[in-house]
């Protein structure tokens, strides 16, 4: 060990406030820090160790055992699964499964119909993720202002009459949902005294991994845990807190020091990256003025490590590279993989998944192999692409009544459903609206629209679906009072423009993209048999957003789409959403060992464009 770990691990009673490098090798002092319990006469089940996922709990259980000397009950688990446990042996809930995403929704849908209008009706579906989205962050922060702005912006006024009716219909089902194990924990702690001192004397020790991570509900909770000597032994990194979005709060590391008086240590050498790397990352994350300041250093200072494994031409460790346009940047990522004789220790990281997708489809076009840490998705999948092709193919003369309801009121053009439910042309709906001025006139404003697209160029239908016919100014009506999400349909405007004209016409698009979702499942089934990462040269690079980078580490790192408005993602509202957003680009920066790469673009096809406001040490 080297001399802050082993004084973490010595730690003796009360609180610990265990700061942890990027590298730092957190995990190793943890479980040392488990056996330095044991050896001191702590019984194995009177320690509690708890972390955020049920991957990184299994990870820190198999180290362990690894290290011991025989099979003691440790208690390990996440948050969530911890407070769900003594719910169900306090007998406070039933002991049936939690409740999943679809069973979520069954209790919202009917909820949603009493309040929503004839002009959202087909948005339902699409919009009942987004308002229990809003729900879980409401359970975790308790804001409820902060919640309604999650929810699309036709439901935010009535969000707090929903949430009511939701929590209502759950409680009454007996059931509960992941966010539930938290707030109902914190619930029969601070009102059950009896059970708060049972389980307050059940374990002696709580260590809490990933600590920046934390809610103020789970914070809370933990609080209501402690009891005189605090034995609470809290390790995170407020440098890598990037859950804002789920309510998490790295300001909770500052309130623990405070509110327990906790001692303070920090890991401070770097054992994954190289000089240059480590250097680099922390010019970047210095300049954030709310967070513990630390000075990192790297296990290796002279950067000899790099050894054989640099790539030849790959030129220092830190490379920043400008790029005209989009497809340059592309052209020249998919090349640098496709000659790596390292392939397998590549990983290219992206701040959105839409961003993943398009890049995915690229790559698989060309021939390199690929690894999505996350759910594989397909981009022919987004509603966007499905929309512009139902245009296309009704252009082309390929008539459905489903491509029809697709695209009929985006834009609105005031068309309902009973409409088409006789309607096998554009020509009977039409003749529906017979007696309708306003629907009639924009029914054949749209038949003219069809037959220009009809003799256009694919690539110049699709910049006159987005401009002439309205889809773009449709979209940017969806996404008011969500500008993040405006971002992201641009780039997929963007992406569809230059992936649609590769083809002749939109039926052999069409095919284009049923080959690829075939190939797609395809690759899904072969990812799901294969355990851990690739190991052999040549292998398959990783795909994953910078989120889902989290935890892990590689040789080689690029990181395209530089650029202001993607790091950082969206407008900026205040301070404290920007340095969240240089925290997610210090985590991707370090998520590297022996190179990285950080791409960005002079222009794209909707004009000029600044590289990142983070790169600005570095340049």
């Amino acid at each position: 060990m080297n001399e802050p770990q082993r004084l973490a691990v010595t730690h003796g009673e009360g609180p610990l406030l265990l700061l942890a490098g990027p590298g730092s090798g957190k995990t190793y002092t943890i479980t040392q820090r488990i056996l330095y319990l044991l050896e001191c006469g702590t019984p194995p089940e009177r320690i509690l160790v708890v972390t955020f996922t049920k991957d990184a709990a299994a990870s820190m259980q198999q180290r362990f055992r690894k290290l011991s000397p025989a099979d003691l009950p440790v208690n390990f688990g996440t948050f969530h699964s911890v407070f769900y446990h003594m719910l169900r042996e306090s007998g406070c809930i039933r002991p049936e499964s939690p409740l999943n995403q679809s069973q979520k929704k069954k209790i919202l849908l009917p909820i949603l119909k009493d309040y929503s209008k004839e002009a959202f009706k087909e948005l339902l579906q699409e919009d009942t993720g987004a308002i229990l989205g809003a729900i879980s962050f409401y359970k975790n922060t308790l804001s409820m202002e902060e919640a309604a702005e999650k929810a699309p912006k036709e439901w935010r006024a009535a969000f707090p009459a929903i949430l009511k009716r939701y929590e209502a219909a759950r409680e009454k089902l007996g059931a509960v949902d992941f966010d539930d194990m938290v707030w109902e924990c914190r619930k029969m702690l601070s009102g059950q005294p009896h059970r708060r001192e049972y389980w307050q004397n059940r374990f002696d020790h709580i260590l809490m991994d990933e600590f920046q991570d934390i809610n103020p509900m789970q914070y809370e909770t933990v609080k209501l845990l402690a009891k005189p000597p605090c034995n609470l032994f809290a390790v995170g990194d407020d440098d890598q807190a990037i859950y804002g979005f789920r309510g998490a709060q790295p300001e909770c590391l500052k309130m623990f020091k405070e509110e327990f008086n906790a001692k303070q240590l920090l890991l401070n050498i770097n054992y994954r990256s190289c000089r240059e790397i480590v250097e680099a990352s922390s010019k970047v994350i210095g300049e954030n003025r709310n967070r513990f300041p630390k000075e990192l250093h790297p296990a290796s200072f002279d950067g000899t490590d790099q050894g054989n494994d640099m790539e030849k031409g790959n030129g220092f460790p830190v490379a920043v590279r400008a790029f005209p346009d989009r497809e340059s940047q592309y052209a020249y990522l998919i090349q640098r993989l496709k000659e790596s004789p390292y392939r397998h220790s590549h990983a290219v990281l992206f701040r959105t998944n839409a961003l993943m997708q398009g890049v995915a489809a690229r790559l698989r076009r060309a021939g390199v192999p690929y690894v999505m840490k996350e759910k594989a998705q397909s981009i022919y999948n987004h509603f966007i692409v499905r929309d512009i092709l139902s245009y296309l193919l009704l252009a082309q003369g390929e008539w459905s009544r489903e491509r029809f309801l697709y695209i009929c009121n985006r834009p609105s053009r005031y068309i309902s459903r009973e409409a088409l439910a006789n309607g096998e042309s554009l020509g009977q709906v039409k003749a529906y609206y017979a007696n309708a001025p306003k629907q009639l006139g924009a029914l054949d404003l749209l038949e003219r629209q069809l037959r220009y697209m009809g003799k256009a160029s694919l690539k110049a239908a699709v910049a006159y679906i987005c401009k002439a016919a309205g889809y773009e100014r449709y979209l940017r009506e969806q996404s008011k009072g969500h500008p993040d999400k405006w971002l992201e349909w641009q780039e997929m405007l963007e992406w569809v423009k230059a992936d649609a004209g590769r083809f002749r016409c939109a039926k052999e698009w069409l095919a284009a993209q049923e080959e690829y979702n075939m190939s797609l499942e395809q690759g899904k089934k072969q990812q799901e048999r294969m355990a851990g990462m690739p190991k052999e040269p040549g292998d398959a690079v990783w795909l994953m957003t910078v989120h889902g980078s989290k935890g892990l580490e590689f040789d080689h790192v690029l990181i395209p789409d530089c650029n202001e408005k993607v790091f950082p993602h969206g407008k900026m509202p205040d301070g404290d959403t920007c340095e969240e957003e240089r925290r997610i680009f210090y985590v991707a920066m370090t998520r590297a060992a022996k190179s990285l790469e950080l791409l960005y673009l002079k222009e794209t096809d909707t004009g000029s464009r600044l590289p990142s406001r983070f790169l600005n040490p570095l340049l």
